[in-house]
């Protein structure tokens, strides 16, 4: 036998629930040929359930049923079964073989076993060996309240119907009862894995591949996503990935002598060496990565260096799934969607396509005569945090630990001291002319005097924290107040007259977000900002990674980035 996967067109969009459909088709009752059930929709409950056809023994009943099903153009209502399924709906007291919920689904299909037979000349489903509707579910466990997968698989009487019409039906109805966003067009992914991140080596259980194979493959093509995979090689590959395009094969003309000969002259932009590679990212829907932030600030930074980042960012939506130490962006949106931190829920909101929009900002180094620009999704870090972030990669091997042992160190022990000159503009006011909400408020000149709107001061600070999002790690919750898409930074500012007591106060109730209530945190909103260290003891990190030293400014651009989310109304 060979198993086939059979996707067939409906010409016009199937209602809620296709009744006539679901009545002529028979799902048989485990090995018993003679019972069998059909599929219903429960609106009440929520759920499509499997109810047993035949657990009436009147025969004139049995009969009636069989009639109905023989005859496509039957009467629905006429139809015993249904009529007892619609009685008992609303008391629970139906036969119900099983059920599942919509909402638990990422994608169904109809599978073929084909009989090797050649010489058949039966249509339809008798054709087949078998065929089954496949229902990828993944619900919440009563024990852990975590997501599972219990995919149903309803192997249909090839007696029912002569072809596929009516189980497509079904099929395109769980779909939409399923609000998949991907129905009518698969999506099409880009998956690019690092797999070093997290530390744990290549072949760690916890490492980007091991997740890769076991989970997010099996469930993209469960429902029904097509992607390609990039296995990152080197420092920068994601990078390079962005701006990478495909070969392209031109004709072009012979010689002057006119000979008529075509040769093929290959045009290369970049350096292609695998399948993954040979596409413009603009050909894809989405780019899914796999690792900590930093494999995504890649992503970003090779869009950024493109002339149609407009373009691209406009209509791409992205994933990230936490194969790295921190996974401060994972957090943030399991957070926001009140979902919980895992591989599978990541996987799940991916599946169902549905995305929310996040604040990304524009930043910019002026130490150098043509400033460099960055574009940001998490956060940026100088001070304590920043020292934290950098230095205590010597000690990498810990994971999350190292920034904790790093914090009483350099925090608590031996304390440095940050001199910098801040300004802000606030959110609602003006900068000449433009409020700044939208990427275009007017920058101050290092060494003058700030434009009208904006707020400046100088102080020695301890720590100085720049938040997007609300989580900075899967274990840091920076900035309980944080939205994805606010249109706001959210600046914690901590000064050198803080205590040794008040500071190590704060940095242990950073997982609960219990530092934000400390009178020595102060929380500032705005718009756009500029900073210039004035003492050279610390370092700029931005979304975890390290840029060059001396003044940055930074913009906010409010919904930048689509990224997959449970939706949140």
């Amino acid at each position: 036998t060979t198993i086939h996967t059979m996707t067939v067109k409906v010409k016009e969009d199937p209602p809620c629930w296709p009744i006539a459909a679901a009545s002529r088709i028979r799902i048989e009752a485990g090995d018993d040929r003679t019972s069998y059930c059909r599929l219903f929709y429960n609106r009440s409950a929520g759920t499509i359930e499997l109810v047993c056809c035949n657990d009436d023994n009147d025969a004139t009943l049995q009969q009636q049923q069989r009639t109905v099903y023989d005859d496509s153009d039957a009467n629905i209502d006429e139809e015993p079964t249904y009529q007892s399924y619609l009685k008992t709906a609303e008391d629970d007291q139906r036969n119900v073989e099983d059920s599942f919920r919509p909402a638990d689904v990422i994608g169904a299909n109809l599978s073929l076993e084909y009989k090797n037979n050649p010489n058949s000349t039966l249509n339809g489903m008798q054709g087949y060996a078998s065929a089954k509707i496949n229902i990828y579910s993944y619900a919440k466990s009563l024990k852990h309240n975590k997501r599972e997968a219990h995919h149903k698989y309803y192997k249909l009487d090839s007696r029912c119907c002569e072809d596929f019409t009516d189980a497509t039906l079904i099929i395109q109805s769980i779909k939409k009862l399923s609000k998949l966003c991907h129905i009518k067009r698969p999506l099409k992914c880009l998956v690019i894995l690092n797999p070093f991140s997290g530390g744990g080596g290549e072949s760690s259980k916890t490492g980007a591949k091991n997740v890769y194979l076991t989970i997010v493959k099996p469930m993209l093509e469960e429902a029904g996503v097509e992607h390609d995979a990039l296995v990152t090689q080197r420092a920068g590959h994601a990078r390079e990935r962005m701006y990478a395009r495909k070969f392209k094969e031109e004709k072009v003309l012979g010689d002057n002598e006119g000979n008529g000969s075509i040769n093929m002259k290959k045009v290369a932009i970049d350096s292609i060496t695998t399948d993954s590679e040979i596409k413009d990212v603009a050909d894809y829907d989405a780019i899914i990565a796999m690792g900590g932030d930093g494999i995504l600030f890649e992503i970003f930074q090779g869009i950024h260096a493109r002339s149609d980042e407009d373009a691209i960012m406009s209509t791409m939506k992205f994933g990230i799934l936490a194969c790295g130490t921190y996974n401060g962006l994972v957090k943030s949106i399991l957070h926001w969607g009140g979902s919980d931190y895992n591989h599978i829920e990541s996987m799940f909101q991916i599946c169902k396509g549905h995305t929310s929009t996040l604040d990304v900002a524009t930043y910019q180094v002026l130490s150098t005569p043509t400033p460099k620009s960055y574009l940001s999704f998490l956060s940026f870090s100088w001070g304590l945090i920043a020292d934290c972030d950098f230095e205590s990669e010597v000690l990498r091997w810990l994971g999350p630990l190292r920034t904790d042992l790093w914090a009483v160190y350099r925090g608590i022990l031996f304390r440095r001291r940050h001199r910098a000159r801040f300004s802000y503009l606030p959110p609602g006011k003006t900068s000449g002319g433009s409020s700044g909400e939208g990427g275009d408020a007017v920058m101050p000149k290092l060494g003058q005097p700030s434009p009208e709107g904006w707020v400046s001061l100088e102080e020695d600070f301890i720590v100085f924290w720049v938040c997007n999002t609300s989580h900075t790690g899967y274990n840091i919750f920076t900035c309980p107040m944080a939205k994805m898409n606010d249109g706001l930074f959210h600046v914690l500012v901590v000064r050198s007259s803080c205590s040794r007591l008040m500071l190590l106060q704060m940095l242990l109730k950073l997982d609960s977000g219990g530092h934000v209530d400390c009178k020595d945190l102060e929380v500032i909103d705005c718009v756009a900002y500029q900073f210039e260290p004035l003492s050279n003891v610390s370092y700029n990190v931005l979304d975890g990674e390290l840029l060059e030293s001396g003044p940055v400014q930074a913009q906010i651009f409010p919904g930048g980035a689509k990224f997959f989310s449970r939706v949140v109304e």
